[in-house]
């Protein structure tokens, strides 16, 4: 009882220890572009899922958009709402994923799956949230869909699952050395497949790796011209 009350106590205030790192990047200054924002947040919020499960990303889809929204926070109730449904399709989705299928491959699936969950929640949240909170006609934004909210939200969730994928493995070999991972009942039992990584493994890393960064690019510079020529 003792031990269990113990690995409880090192997994929530690992979970804290996110929350704060995940509440920092969002005060980060972030790129603007109408009324949307463009932060990784995401990518902390995310990583912590993959390690502590899908229980911590829910919690912290909820927690670090409340601390968000009473601090610094400026769209009020919607806003907090759309942030929550933002996070919170990513990272359980990488989650739930994750946690029945602890492989390389298993992880590259939850990060694709869970960048287009999130793309596609949030089409659908901007259409039927949006013109609550900006007053604009929901028809204005169904217009913003293709040329606008589709390309940015694409950008930031394919830009912040290889965020995830190049910090998972670091972040997970730190926490063991310092004896904070490996007591985990949860993670001790189900992480360790994912570290075996051989020669096959690592090409298909790599080579989804480069996939991602290159559909992040490819559609960061479709934005950007067409910004560039709304301009």
């Amino acid at each position: 009882m003792a031990n269990y009350r113990s690995e409880r106590t090192k997994k929530l205030a690992l979970a804290a220890v996110f929350a704060a790192l995940a509440f920092l990047t969002a005060l980060i200054p972030a790129p603007k572009v109408q009324f949307l924002s463009f932060d990784i947040k995401d990518t902390v919020v995310v990583t912590a899922s993959l390690i502590l499960g899908p229980a911590t990303s829910v919690a912290l889809s909820v927690i670090v958009p409340l601390l968000e929204a009473v601090t610094v926070g400026t769209t009020g109730p919607w806003g907090f709402l759309m942030d929550v449904i933002s996070t919170l399709s990513i990272s359980l989705t990488a989650s739930l994923i994750y946690k029945f299928r602890r492989t390389l491959g298993g992880a590259v699936l939850s990060l694709v799956a869970a960048a287009a969950t999130q793309t596609a929640m949030m089409m659908v949240a901007n259409i039927l949230i949006t013109p609550l909170y900006t007053g604009a006609p929901r028809q204005a934004v169904i217009a913003l869909l293709l040329p606008l909210l589709l390309p940015f939200n694409a950008v930031k969730s394919v830009f912040n699952a290889a965020l995830v994928m190049l910090l998972y493995k670091p972040t997970t070999e730190a926490l063991r050395r310092a004896r904070i991972l490996g007591s985990m009942s949860y993670t001790e039992k189900v992480s360790a497949p994912s570290y075996r990584i051989g020669g096959r493994s690592l090409l298909v890393f790599l080579l989804s790796l480069s996939v991602l960064v290159a559909a992040g690019l490819v559609l960061f510079l479709t934005l950007g011209a067409a910004w560039g020529g709304e301009a």
